[in-house]
């Protein structure tokens, strides 16, 4: 730094930092936490009062070869870090000079103490030397003002145009006022960092954004807040609703500062970012089971401070280009767009961006990566991290991320030169800075192979899953039955007025439920399907058993409404769809009394003893009845399902490999053309093998084909045994395969490298990959296409489907095959199933279809009185995929409501027509918390829906 003029009669002390780092300007500069902390706390120390006292100018950071001669009364600190040359008797120059000398420590109190104690051996008396503290802050605030300013100028390579005089003659008086105890000393304080103000606007006129984070740890709960809080500026507190739970429950006094921030009716400086109730693998979850959490999250911000969530912050990342849209969805108006766990994520250079989903909705988003303040680095280099701000950004914008440590001294620097004046601008939260900063790029959809969260890798690596991969197949069937639960609760309402008390009660069971098995998510305690009712009883996992009973509750009371004016005498069974689009279920029904005709709502039968398999078409959101005894003619088999290697029907056919016991060739029957081979893998290397190959049922409604063998590797030493059943039902186009592992030897290590997987392969390499992401058809061309829904492939007009089921870590092994990850190293599932389809217009309905539940109920009554299928509600769009139906409190002067809610899949927008079997007396659109948007125009029996591509829309109906 240049020396500045001397402007009042003031001794010549000169006051140097010896060192031959200087903050840089250019790039940021790695040193180790000691040494940077000294070299701040030493140019600090400078700036305290006693040393201030009778100094001509300011701290200097100082090359050590011109102060081979000490100059008389100057003070000098030597920091830790390298050190250029000086002589070797230069401490006793220094003495006889009658200068001061003291070392910099890693610690502010300890630099200090060093420093005051080397003026006091020289026997200065100064009341200086026992200044208070809050005086003493004051002045490190100013100093570090200066010490940016000055390398600031630096860094734009600039004349300075600090006043420097008029500069150093507040500083001055502010130090004479201080040795009088005058508490004038802050006004002047005050003038000074004015100067340093104006010289900064003439640099950069512009105002600078501060964003203080503070992440709450939940291992240290107790950790004090940062100064910011306390002192009322603007902080963003991040944390998932759990951890704002246990804040309030372990660390109640912390929690009280935080929850007195915000009074009744006055707004707040704080933001609680809150995009969880818990943290967890959500971009890989079912899509209600995401809005459970993003729901959950704002309502316990809710009951906690009386106080709303805007700003959708996770530290587990779960981004995927359908959440902007989602998010508005939900009620909330901004994002922290920063991968904090490693997650692949869009390359964003500005520090705010408007970030638009496939739905046309878009959501402001801060993208600036927070720099640590317990770190002394980032106050080292804070200088660079401004300088480009001020160059790159159009709001130019810093922000620090507390984690429990305490903060950097700097950073009470910073805050102290705030409160003198807003030198470098202020502190804001995400609120306001999106009011007052402008996005700085129009970033686009961005296509999901932007975004990749290694799921796979933190739960084998990092949480030692007992089902990193089953955990995410067990819950999307978990969630698929509590929205078919929930769907016939909605459709008994919808015929049903005048709500009672045990409806309420069942309802409530099923919200609790809910909460169980979406707080445990993909990570419920499981062996595997190994473990005895015993065990999970004592382990208290009763969640699914009283899922289960619920669901079998709200399917009989639906089955007696609808069959109140049925005969009697007549037992049946009613099969109902909680699906939006029509199914053909397949049942394997025991205890089954004769044959019944093969005619709708029956598409196929056979009969095995007192086994009946039945293909049943069963409309959507819908029932049909189906009679539970006859005596009809047994059906004669139309086509051979299965014969020899082969299993088929009239849509595709499956040859069996005799050597491999995999799928030699899967085929349409239209071209014939092979679209899908598959074998079973260990990688790095093993080979297949067969052992028997056998048919095991080939009926009027189901082939079926079993293959056992062996994994070995290439010393012909057995890793697993297999048993794989190939199952082709007819009039269902849909292949089901069913792998059963018997794992010798475990997989270990990374587990996108050691695993047991599915291989399949395609004919062509020039084929296009698609992939299903959160409802979504899109394109893909990574190494690992993730998706818990289907994987594609496209070549021409042939379009070939793997349906996952939920096991969604899939890998691509050269041009022509993907590996479906079934085992990697802890996992303790040993089946898993599969679909394979080919040409299907809407693969969400089979993906949703698949795993949805068909619940059937034993009934002694005939069809309902209006015939033996129909449906209750029906979509004539189907590219809406309805992925909830659920009751919903009614208006004032309404009897009853409910709520659906819709996902467009199929990528474009349009109109489609809602219609109930009663109809409703009002329509309106609402979001994902119930808040009504617009009232919807009905026309006759129907509801009139306009749609765009990829919205997620949701609609309230109500009856009188």
């Amino acid at each position: 730094m240049p020396p500045i003029a001397k402007t009042t009669p003031m001794s010549d002390r000169q006051l140097h930092l010896l060192s031959a780092s200087r903050m840089p300007t250019s790039y940021p500069l790695q040193l180790s936490a000691d040494e940077t902390a000294a070299w701040i706390h030493g140019y600090m120390a400078l700036w305290h009062p006693a040393a201030l006292a009778g100094a001509s100018q300011p701290p200097q950071a100082s090359v050590s070869y011109d102060h081979d001669t000490p100059r008389p009364g100057a003070v000098y600190c030597t920091p830790r870090g390298p050190h250029l040359f000086q002589p070797d008797d230069w401490r006793n120059r220094v003495e006889v000079s009658g200068a001061h000398v003291f070392d910099a420590a890693p610690t502010r109190a300890e630099t200090v103490g060093n420093m005051l104690t080397a003026l006091r051996e020289k026997g200065e008396t100064s009341p200086l030397l026992d200044a208070p503290a809050d005086m003493v802050r004051l002045f490190f605030g100013l100093g570090y003002g200066y010490l940016v300013l000055d390398n600031l100028f630096e860094a734009a390579d600039h004349t300075r145009l600090l006043d420097a005089g008029a500069f150093w003659a507040d500083v001055s008086a502010a130090t004479e006022a201080a040795t009088k105890n005058d508490p004038s000393y802050r006004e002047h304080l005050k003038l000074a960092a004015e100067k340093l103000q104006q010289a900064r606007e003439q640099l950069h006129s512009q105002k600078m954004h501060w964003v203080d984070f503070v992440q709450l740890d939940p291992t240290n709960l107790t950790a004090a807040w940062p100064e910011s809080l306390a002192a009322g500026l603007p902080v963003c507190i991040c944390a998932s609703g759990e951890v704002f739970e246990q804040l309030a429950e372990q660390a109640p006094e912390r929690f009280a500062e935080l929850k007195a921030k915000f009074l009744p009716d006055l707004p707040t400086a704080v933001d609680l970012c809150c995009g969880a109730y818990r943290e967890r693998e959500d971009a890989l979850m079912p899509a209600e089971s995401q809005w459970w959490n993003l729901q959950a999250a704002r309502g316990t911000v809710r009951k906690l401070f009386a106080a709303e969530t805007l700003v959708y912050a996770r530290k587990t990342s779960a981004f995927h280009p359908q959440l902007p849209g989602w998010l508005q969805h939900l009620g909330y108006k901004h994002a922290v767009l920063i991968s904090r766990d490693g997650a692949m994520i869009p390359t964003l250079r500005s520090t705010a961006v408007n970030w638009p989903g496939p739905d046309g909705k878009s959501i402001d988003s801060f993208c600036r990566e927070p720099l640590p303040a317990n770190d002394p680095l980032t106050f080292f280099n804070i200088v660079y991290h401004m300088h480009q701000a001020t160059s790159m950004d159009s709001a130019p914008t810093v922000a620090f991320v507390h984690k429990g440590e305490p903060a950097f001294d700097s950073y009470h620097d910073l805050l102290a030169l705030g409160e003198l004046c807003p030198v470098f601008g202020e502190f804001i939260n995400l609120s306001r800075y999106f009011t007052d900063a402008t996005s700085g790029d129009y970033i686009g959809t961005q296509p999901a192979d932007e975004f990749f969260n290694d799921y796979l890798d933190d739960r084998v690596t990092n949480q030692k899953r007992t089902g990193p991969v089953s955990g995410f197949s067990r819950h999307l069937r978990l969630r698929r039955r509590l929205d078919s639960a929930y769907t016939l609760a909605a459709l008994h309402r919808s015929v049903t007025p005048n709500p009672g008390e045990e409806e309420t009660r069942l309802l409530s069971e099923l919200a609790a439920v809910e909460t169980d098995i979406e707080t445990e998510g993909v990570n419920m305690q499981t062996s595997g399907g190994r473990e005895s009712p015993v065990e999970a009883e004592n382990r208290g996992l009763t969640s699914p058993a009283r899922l289960e009973s619920l669901e079998t509750a709200w399917a009989k009371k639906l089955a007696a409404r609808l069959q109140t004016r049925s005969a009697d005498g007549q037992p049946g069974y009613l099969i109902f769809n909680p699906c939006g689009f029509t199914r053909r279920v397949a049942l394997e029904i025991p205890g089954f009394r004769g044959m019944i005709a093969v005619a709708d709502p029956v598409k196929a039968a056979e009969y095995t003893g007192d086994m009946a398999r039945l293909v049943v078409e069963v409309p959507s959101l819908g029932f049909a009845w189906i009679p539970r005894t006859g005596n009809a003619t047994a059906p004669k088999q139309r086509i051979k399902l299965a014969d020899g290697l082969t299993v088929r029907n009239e849509f595709f056919e499956c040859d069996v490999d005799s050597t491999t016991g995999g799928i030699r060739s899967f085929r349409d029957m239209r071209t014939r053309q092979t679209r899908f081979g598959q074998q079973l893998v260990f990688n790095p290397g093993s080979k297949m093998v067969a052992r028997d190959i056998s048919i095991t049922n080939n009926g009027t409604a189901l082939g079926e084909i079993v293959s056992t063998g062996e994994l070995i590797n290439d010393r012909d030493e057995v890793l697993a045994t297999f048993r794989q059943r190939y199952r082709a039902w007819l009039g269902r186009p849909v292949l089901e395969l069913r792998i059963e592992l018997d794992v010798k030897h475990e997989p270990t290590g990374y587990p996108w490298h050691a695993f047991y997987a599915t291989r399949m392969g395609w004919r062509d390499e020039r084929a296009v990959l698609f992939r299903g992401v959160n409802g979504a058809n899109t394109q893909t061309g990574v190494t690992r296409p993730v998706s818990p829904d289907y994987l594609e492939v496209r070549l021409g007009a042939e379009r070939s489907f793997i349906f996952t089921g939920g096991l969604p870590f899939i890998q691509r092994h050269g041009n022509r095959m993907a590996d479906v990850i079934l085992v990697p190293e802890g996992e303790q599932a040993r089946t898993f199933d599969l679909l394979l389809a080919t040409d299907r217009d809407i693969p969400m309905q089979t993906a949703a279809g698949w795993v949805s539940p068909s619940p059937v109920v034993e009934t002694d009554k005939g069809p309902p009185h209006f015939g033996t299928s129909g449906w209750l509600a029906h979509v004539d769009m189907p590219s809406l995929i309805v992925t909830a139906l659920q009751p919903c409190a009614a208006s004032d002067g309404s009897n009853r409501a409910i709520a659906i809610r819709m996902m467009e899949s199929a990528g474009f927008g349009g109109a489609a027509e809602l219609r109930f079997a009663r109809d409703p007396s009002q329509a309106s659109s609402v979001d994902g918390e119930g808040r009504s948007l617009q009232p919807l125009t009905m026309t006759g029996d129907a509801v009139q829906l306009e749609f765009s591509a990829g919205e997620t829309l949701r609609v309230k109906l109500e009856w009188e």
